[in-house]
């Protein structure tokens, strides 16, 4: 459900409709293949004319079956024989004719598909149908690449078979990405590494780079933090995620101890997100970790922290938390994979470090140096309030939108 708030998907798909609804009159209709809420906000309300939530159908057949074979090995060979991507499994007939039922004959300018894997419920308005003036895909992220990374997350922690199973729904992307790509008027990443990757899928086609926008309007002050006890070091992330998960686990055991030792003083990590499953739940038993759990406003989270850690490694897209924490005026140390996107330089506006040693050091360097992290924290904060402003970038897909369609409206 587009949002303004909470995952990073809800927030771009938020600011999306938020732009077309300066300009259209906007029909929404959410599948909710990936789950989340079927509430339609007052966010969503403000900005549409009309709202359908249509819950993911049955799969069909072959994934129904392959899904009952009780053999792996078998199991992951006609799964790559079925040759898409799982959750497109329950994109039915029966969710596709709810959708006609709804667009009925409704003549529109521009039709909108948020994600490849939805891709398929826009063949509708293609060549030899009812065509828009304007068909826009929001691929957001290359997920053949991001399939490709948590494979090789998985053997790291020792999931082979989870692993293989990534690997072959990475080869289904990287199928489904030839096969839509082309077929859409005007393409769209949410990074110039994202769509450089999602290009050269279809030899070369033009990808228009949307990067996510900084949540809300930018904090423009230093956020309130506590004085004196614990400083707190923040990690923000939905942690049903596997690299979420992994990046917790990381800093948690290999980083917190080498930067407890280094620090003269009380520390705290706080970690924040739902779904955390048992292996992070048990890091709350050492006196100096939270797990903070779901949270429905990210402020007094980071006017509390001291530091903010982007220890991800694996996973794709632009990590709208790095965003956040520059939004509020937090300093950040990232792996150079979690900053990707961004921009954001190393020295300049962050410190980036890959191995556990650099990380624990970065971190201590800006714990104990308040005017490197005050520099830092305001130069992130100048560069993502005019480089990620969600006004500049409306427009720039606004402008994309009249350079690619013959909408009627420039």
């Amino acid at each position: 459900m587009p949002s303004d708030r909470g995952n990073g998907l809800a927030m771009r798909t938020g600011f999306l409709l938020d732009t077309y609804a300066k300009r259209y009159a906007v029909d929404l209709a959410v599948v909710l293949v990936a789950g989340g809420t079927n509430e339609v906000t007052p966010f969503v309300k403000a900005r549409t004319l009309r709202v359908i939530v249509l819950p993911p159908g049955a799969p069909d057949t072959h994934f129904a079956l392959l899904g009952s074979m009780s053999n792996p090995e078998a199991r992951l060979a006609a799964f790559r024989h079925y040759g898409r991507p799982s959750i497109t499994a329950r994109l039915n007939v029966g969710l596709e004719r709810t959708l006609l039922g709804f667009t009925d004959d409704t003549s529109y300018r521009l039709v909108h598909v948020s994600r490849l894997y939805l891709a398929s419920l826009a063949a509708t308005w293609m060549p030899g149908g009812m065509r828009p003036l304007c068909l826009v895909l929001d691929c957001d992220e290359d997920d053949a690449r991001a399939y490709r990374r948590l494979a090789r997350l998985n053997r790291n922690w020792g999931r082979d078979r989870l692993a293989a199973w990534a690997d072959a729904e990475a080869d289904a992307f990287k199928a489904l990405a030839t096969q839509w790509l082309p077929r859409f008027d005007l393409r769209l990443a949410a990074s110039s590494s994202e769509a450089r990757w999602l290009g050269a899928r279809v030899g070369g086609t033009g990808i228009t780079v949307i990067p996510n926008v900084v949540p809300g309007s930018a904090a423009g002050t230093a956020p309130r933090r506590k004085g004196g006890g614990h400083r707190e070091i923040l990690f923000v992330g939905n942690m049903s995620y596997l690299p979420n998960i992994d990046a917790a686990m990381w800093f948690a055991l290999r980083i917190w101890p080498k930067l407890r030792s280094a620090v003269p003083y009380p520390l705290r990590f706080i970690i924040a997100g739902p779904g955390a499953p048992r292996e992070v739940m048990d890091l709350a038993r050492r006196p100096d970790i939270v797990v903070a759990g779901g949270f429905d406003d990210v402020a007094p989270l980071y006017r509390r922290a001291t530091l903010a850690v982007v220890p991800i490694r694996a996973g794709g897209g632009t990590r709208i938390k790095l965003l956040e924490s520059a939004k509020y005026g937090v300093p950040v140390v990232a792996t150079r994979f979690g900053a990707e996107g961004t921009g954001l330089r190393s020295g300049q506006e962050l410190l980036l470090a890959d191995s556990e040693l650099d990380f624990a050091t970065s971190c201590a360097r800006l714990l104990t140096d308040g005017g490197l992290a005050s520099r830092l924290a305001a130069r992130a904060l100048a560069r993502v309030s005019r480089d990620f402003a969600a006004g500049r970038l409306a427009s720039r897909l606004l402008a994309a939108i009249d350079a690619h369609c013959d909408t009627g409206v420039k």
